[in-house]
């Protein structure tokens, strides 16, 4: 792995995903994962509509994958989507977290396409924040 940011949440469904979209969508190199993720699933089709409907990007065909199976020594910054994932990542991973950043962002899986789409906004205000302070 060579991107520029990991995105990482849970099941790597809703927010890892989202923001690895947003951040492409600017230019920037990411990828997503998540630290329980399970095989066969997809995206949230709530996720990907909110996605679709606010910026005409899509999810489908993302394929969600676990942390284990990424080198976290690889990243240039790895953004945890919320400080139980932050701690997740911290003890259940041999790396050095230095260049971890943690966002709260609240898990929207299961909920409204409303709480979708104000996730997606609240991702894409701290995405804007972070790529403006480098």
């Amino acid at each position: 792995m060579s991107a520029q940011y990991l995105f990482v949440c849970t099941g790597n469904t809703c927010r890892s995903p989202l923001a690895e979209a947003l951040a492409e969508a600017r230019g920037v190199s990411a990828e997503s994962a998540g630290v329980a993720a399970g095989p066969g699933d997809g995206a949230a089709p709530n996720a990907d509509r909110a996605l679709r409907e606010a910026r005409g990007l899509s999810l489908r065909g993302h394929t969600p994958r676990d942390v284990s199976a990424v080198d976290l020594t690889a990243a240039g910054r790895i953004v945890a989507m919320s400080p139980a994932v932050g701690r997740r990542l911290r003890d259940d991973h041999d790396w050095a977290p230095d260049a971890m950043v943690t966002w709260a962002v609240p898990d929207p899986y299961g909920g409204s396409l409303a709480d979708y789409r104000w996730c997606l906004e609240e991702i894409s205000a701290a995405l804007d924040d972070l790529l403006a302070s480098g």
